[in-house]
């Protein structure tokens, strides 16, 4: 057992260590250059022992009923730490010192959560995953946008806690247990008190995760924050909430009133983010209802019944996380006076052509065109329900695709338009204020 707490645990022991070093270096007012360096070699060397344990076979039960690592939680974890390694790579001033403080201590909510075999364990990485954020929002900002939107990002996140812990309190009255494995056997043999449980769970998790009706704090909390730390939002935080799906419901048959309220609420958040993503001027909040369109696919894996819901969802989180922290590394690069209107944008190819490409990447990946990786994620996700029997509803979230398209391509028409001749070169547009974006 000790040696199953230090070996299987070593990327959370790595992550809290940072942490831990992090605090007295920040009292000493340490440059945020040395933060960012420690910062990314942990990210690196966690990503890299992931790895190895997931090509191992790994796997212990290191409290049995409440921390668990497995296959999920080896590659769920590798994601997280890829995530931050790759916003430590892309964004080399994104603020002081307690920038990279904040971002450990919420990558190591991601990963408790991802070791979580119990609900305890469960609701302690979540909320040590939501809280930093909050703090990472309004860090540096200054504006009563951030704190607008970081306001909204904390009650919307403490209303989900609510519902989640409801559920999990109705669960316990059942079971008797807070082991997570109690409640997916009991889940599959039904009653009315575990799928009320299990919905409320479920609408937890989901607002969490800002699937629609549930995503209403996504788009003022993307646009009020910094792109280092949407990028973070997006990606790494994301991750370990749509992968505590997987965790919680198992990869079995759900019961019929859950498995229809996911392929509802999973078709109209698809529909919703998309359109709603035509008409926005801004890049965060067109990511932000990207995201909200792309959760909608995540829990679509749900109605899976084949037994892959586990290896569709690593690997759409994986290629939707990185490319997102892309899209945003890129867009920083091309807009670095932290101008987000897509009018700026326009004839970037030019004078960046690395970065233009770069963004093109990631728009069209995100945009599921092939041959790029986002359409095999989604093709993933669309071979596993048709082959659970529910080829109505797939071709619904299909259709519900096509919507991302136009702003998808109008990023990359916009990065090759010639400004040539533009009024705008001679009159620049005067900036709009953060207040009014967020409104």
């Amino acid at each position: 057992m000790p040696a199953d707490f230090l070996q299987g645990l070593l990327p959370d022991h790595l992550v809290f260590a940072l942490l831990v070093a992090l605090m007295p270096l920040e009292m000493l007012r340490v440059g945020a250059a040395w933060g960012r360096v420690l910062f990314a070699a942990v990210m690196l060397a966690g990503l890299g022992i992931a790895l190895q344990q997931a090509g191992a076979g790994y796997a212990a039960a290191i409290l049995p009923g409440e921390v668990r690592v497995d296959a999920l939680a080896l590659y769920g974890k590798a994601i997280v730490l890829g995530c931050g390694f790759a916003v430590a790579l892309a964004f080399r001033d994104p603020g002081d010192f307690k920038f990279w403080l904040l971002s450990a201590g919420a990558v190591l909510g991601a990963l408790l959560v991802l070791d979580s075999a119990g609900f305890a364990v469960l609701f302690i990485g979540l909320e040590l995953l939501s809280l930093p954020v909050f703090g990472l929002m309004v860090i540096g900002r200054g504006r009563s946008a951030a704190t607008e939107g970081a306001f909204k990002y904390l009650l919307m996140s403490a209303v989900g806690t609510a519902l989640f812990m409801f559920g999990v309190s109705l669960a316990y009255g059942v079971t008797g247990s807070l082991a997570i494995d109690r409640f997916t056997a009991a889940l599959a043999d039904g009653g009315a008190r575990m799928q009320a449980a299990a919905l409320l769970v479920l609408c937890g998790l989901l607002l969490k995760a800002a699937v629609f009706p549930f995503h209403a704090w996504a788009p003022d909390a993307y646009a009020s924050a910094g792109l280092p730390v949407t990028a973070l939002m997006a990606s790494a935080v994301k991750t370990a909430v749509v992968l505590a799906l997987v965790r919680v419901f198992g990869i079995g048959p759900l019961p019929a009133a859950v498995t229809l309220a996911v392929t509802v609420l999973a078709i109209a958040s698809i529909a919703f983010g998309n359109l709603a993503a035509l008409g926005q001027t801004r890049f965060r909040r067109l990511l932000a209802y990207s995201s909200i369109a792309h959760a909608g696919y995540m829990a679509f894996v749900l109605v899976d019944t084949t037994g892959s819901r586990t290896t569709d969802l690593l690997w759409y989180t994986g290629i939707y996380a990185l490319t997102t922290v892309l899209a945003c590394a890129s867009f920083a690069r091309l807009c670095p006076e932290e101008d987000d209107r897509l009018e700026a944008l326009d004839g970037k190819f030019a004078r960046r052509p690395a970065a233009a490409l770069l963004l093109a990447f990631a728009v069209l990946s995100l945009a599921g065109l092939p041959p790029f990786p986002g359409f095999f994620a989604k093709l993933l996700v669309f071979r596993s329900v048709i082959a659970s029997g529910e080829l109505v509803p797939a071709i619904l979230a299909f259709a519900g695709s096509f919507l991302g398209l136009a702003y998808y391509l109008g990023i990359v028409v916009r990065l090759f338009r010639s400004d040539t001749g533009r009024t705008a070169a001679a009159a620049p547009m005067t900036p709009v204020a953060e207040d009014e974006a967020v409104a």
